[in-house]
């Protein structure tokens, strides 16, 4: 009885018809514009005097925090202003990196907000955009060393950084 059984399973398989199918089907894909950015104000520390010392700007509202007295001229001085455009609902990354600077000076210690929460924060900055466009602000410190920088004769000097928006 043992052998009468599997040989019945055996002739079942066998028997069964052997056939192909296609199927036509289709992936999916939702392709979105990128991000952009445009520069609309430049970070300007205005005029300082050369000495020692560090002035920081905030991202919010371009005011300047100056305690060693660098500021002679501030009529100038604010933060970085761009226009990010992108997708509503589209996350994305804020990094900010100094370029090479002339010598004696450093930029660094770089926030930023948005131009519709007001409260600045260091980068990378994370962000939901919450409209098509909106406006990313900077802020940094510039620190002199009044050993190794110069003086620029009344032309300001260009203080290299680049700004990244990225998505997460």
């Amino acid at each position: 009885m043992r052998f009468t059984l599997v040989f019945t399973c055996l002739a079942l398989i066998v028997a069964l018809p052997v056939s192909a199918i296609d199927l036509v089907t289709a992936g999916r894909v939702d392709i979105i514009d990128g991000v952009t950015i445009n520069q609309t104000a430049s970070l300007n520390f205005g005029v300082l005097v050369l000495n020692n010392g560090t002035v920081t700007i905030a991202a919010a509202d371009g005011s300047y925090v100056d305690g060693s007295a660098l500021v002679y001229d501030n009529t100038n001085i604010s933060q970085g202003m761009f226009s990010v455009d992108s997708n509503v609902g589209v996350d994305i990354t804020v990094t900010c990196i100094a370029g090479t600077m002339p010598a004696g000076l450093l930029l660094g210690s770089f926030t930023a907000d948005w131009a519709d929460l007001g409260a600045a924060a260091a980068v990378p900055a994370p962000r939901t955009m919450a409209a098509i466009t909106e406006v990313l602000e900077i802020g940094a410190s510039l620190a002199v060393d009044r050993t190794t920088a110069s003086t620029t004769g009344g032309t300001p000097v260009d203080l290299p950084y680049t700004v990244s928006v990225t998505f997460q």
